[in-house]
């Protein structure tokens, strides 16, 4: 679907090797040097943690961003929870994009961004997995989409990613299978 969105003007196209399909976890700032303490603490998060079944629940535009918007449930909360508490310790600051944030953000947002380095935790947890972004920032009708549904699935796997321009996974650094 990805793919078939880029002749509306796709920044970028889901695809392994290159931006890697994913929902988000936690997006932070990590130094070179405790990669591999973060792998390690991820790897035994995925050993004790059974794969995720999500609900797609509708298609979300904003920012340019097309998005498949996923259930909340216990599951996907409680994983993120995990993830940040080992992880956020560790982090190194905050990303450049989210230094700029703070200055226009209040409330919630700026409390998850001075604690966490990312806004979307806890009660402003999102679970989503973006399709694509579209150059000039257009939303377009979803009409003409497959329905959201078929988006909905099993998470198999836990991963480490680098970051790219627009929230993309550019590489990856580890994946970790969930236990079965």
């Amino acid at each position: 679907m990805s793919r078939q969105l880029q002749r509306f003007g796709a920044l970028y196209v889901l695809e392994d090797g290159k931006c890697y399909p994913h929902a988000s976890l936690y997006m932070t700032q990590l130094r070179s040097d405790s990669l591999e303490r973060s792998i390690q603490l991820l790897a035994e998060i995925a050993a004790n943690s059974f794969a995720i079944n999500l609900t797609a629940t509708a298609y979300h535009q904003a920012e340019g961003y097309i998005d498949a918007e996923y259930k909340r449930d216990s599951d996907i909360e409680g994983l993120q929870r995990k993830v940040i508490s080992i992880i956020n310790p560790i982090r190194d600051g905050i990303r450049e994009k989210d230094k700029v944030r703070m200055f226009s953000t209040t409330g919630l947002a700026r409390e998850n961004l001075e604690k966490y380095g990312y806004r979307g935790v806890g009660e402003l947890f999102s679970p989503h997995l973006s399709l694509t972004r579209f150059k000039d920032g257009q939303a377009i009708a979803t009409d003409g989409l497959p329905p959201y549904a078929e988006l909905s699935g099993q998470f198999t796997k836990l991963g480490l990613f680098e970051m790219g321009d627009n929230g993309t996974c550019v590489r990856k650094i580890a994946e970790f299978e969930f236990q079965s």
